[in-house]
């Protein structure tokens, strides 16, 4: 995926996310959801972002690449598991550039 496309889906992912969101204060002004349907709509965007970040993480000219020299994948896996322990955005974006630059030199 080029870096246009790349961008143009975060920004798509974006939109679909804020829709998600203001859906129901625009629609629904005053009214209650169902607890089934508030809870599904809030893990939705996480859900569809996960769902996308992986594919952009495992397949790379249209087939799935799990082998070593796919430094993002790989990285990814250890910066998620940052983010889940730290909770903190600077030092998740730290430590996946830090692992992503050091499994590119010790990669070639």
């Amino acid at each position: 995926m080029d870096q246009t496309t790349t961008f143009l889906t975060i920004l798509a992912m974006g939109a679909v996310s804020m829709a998600l969101k203001l859906a129901p204060v625009v629609f629904l002004p005053g009214r209650k959801l169902p607890h089934w349907l508030d809870i599904s709509l809030r893990h939705l965007p996480v859900a569809v972002l996960s769902a996308m970040t992986v594919q952009l993480l495992a397949i790379v000219d249209g087939e799935v690449n799990l082998q070593l020299g796919n430094v993002a994948l790989w990285a990814a896996i250890p910066t998620v598991i940052c983010a889940a322990l730290t909770r903190s955005l600077f030092w998740t974006i730290a430590f996946g550039m830090t692992l992503v630059v050091s499994l590119r030199w010790m990669l070639g």
